[in-house]
């Protein structure tokens, strides 16, 4: 019974860790993987004077798909003009108060961020490299129950360029729950719709939609095209970690040379306070030898005069007294006035 309990646990286990690996999340950045058929929306752009917008949109087929809790739209893209307004896709929807269209579904965006109406930018991400873009649709709840009617084509391009042509590649265009694809909407010749292919939306542009199937040499082109800005990217991130590494070890120098001018002000100040402190107590120090030396000085004077004073009357007694032993009186003597 443990074995078999054992074993269970070890199938739940690997179960769970497969579902991990095999879903794919808005916040995974899963490479594209082109192959076989593809569709190619080739767009004759050409506007008067004065004018930066165009737009087309094509109907490629209906699908009249409800979205469900945890649905992801998901595609290969790619465009040889660096501008924004081309790579998107879009369709009529109902069920969503926001908006009838689903380019404009509100708070929904893919991996990077990019919202999804045809006027944004991918350029960044899908011109002149296959880009697998992943949309999740019910990151915004209020999309649960939205019908995604019919699938369209569509570009915004906003441009200087009065008269150019794009062309956007499209593949393995799918719609997936949890890692589970729930739409083919295209990924191979299978799946180019039987119906008429409709035009819908136009202005200032000849769009056209068709298949092509991909030769090895093209895939390979596009393999050295990915490797070769991988490879760019790589370096530029390389570069960018040096030079932040660069800045910080300036910062950080910079911090230390603070820290020791810091410190020789600080001596410096101290000096200078204990120089100020000597002087103060050396000029303290002469004025109380100073008075002291007075001192002695009026002391001195004032004892030579004790002196002589003492002298002069030692001098006069001792004279009085030898007049009163050695001369005696006339009188006492005889001596005749």
């Amino acid at each position: 019974m443990k074995k078999l309990l054992a074993f269970l646990i070890i199938i739940m286990v690997f179960a769970a860790a497969s579902a991990a690996v095999f879903t794919v999340s808005a916040a995974d950045n899963p490479k594209a993987n082109p192959s076989g058929a593809y569709i190619k929306y080739t767009v004759d752009v050409k506007k008067p004077e004065g004018e930066t917008l165009a737009y087309n949109w094509i109907i490629f087929k209906r699908l009249e798909y409800v979205f469900e809790d945890g649905d992801m739209v998901e595609y290969d893209v790619m465009f040889n003009v660096e501008d924004r307004g081309w790579g998107h896709i879009d369709g009529a929807i109902t069920g969503c108060d926001a908006t009838p269209v689903f380019r404009d579904m509100p708070g929904v965006t893919d991996q990077n961020g990019v919202p999804l109406n045809t006027s944004h930018d991918l350029s960044d991400y899908a011109y002149g490299v296959w880009y697998h873009r992943v949309i999740d649709i019910t990151d915004n709840p209020a999309h649960i129950g939205v019908n995604w009617v019919n699938f369209q084509i569509g570009c915004y391009p906003i441009s200087d360029e009065l008269e150019y042509q794009c062309i956007t590649f499209y593949d393995n265009i799918v719609i997936t729950n949890n890692g589970e694809v729930k739409l083919v909407i295209f990924r191979d010749e299978a799946d180019w719709p039987e119906t008429r292919i409709s035009n819908i939306s136009n202005s200032h542009c000849k769009a056209t939609l068709e298949m092509a199937v991909f030769t090895q040499e093209e895939l390979d082109a596009f393999k050295a095209v990915e490797e070769a800005k991988e490879a760019e990217a790589a370096a530029r991130a390389a570069s960018r970690a040096e030079a932040d590494a660069s800045r910080e070890a300036s910062r950080e120098a910079s911090r230390e040379q603070a820290k020791i001018d810091e410190s020789v002000e600080a001596s410096i100040k101290q000096s200078e306070e204990e120089a100020a402190a000597l002087a103060e107590a050396e000029n303290n120090s002469g004025s109380k030898n100073g008075g002291g030396a007075n001192l002695i000085l009026i002391l001195c004077i004032a004892g030579g005069g004790v002196v002589l004073v003492l002298v002069v009357v030692a001098v006069v007694v001792t004279g009085k007294k030898k007049k009163s032993a050695g001369e005696p009186d006339g009188k006492e003597n005889g001596d005749i006035e």
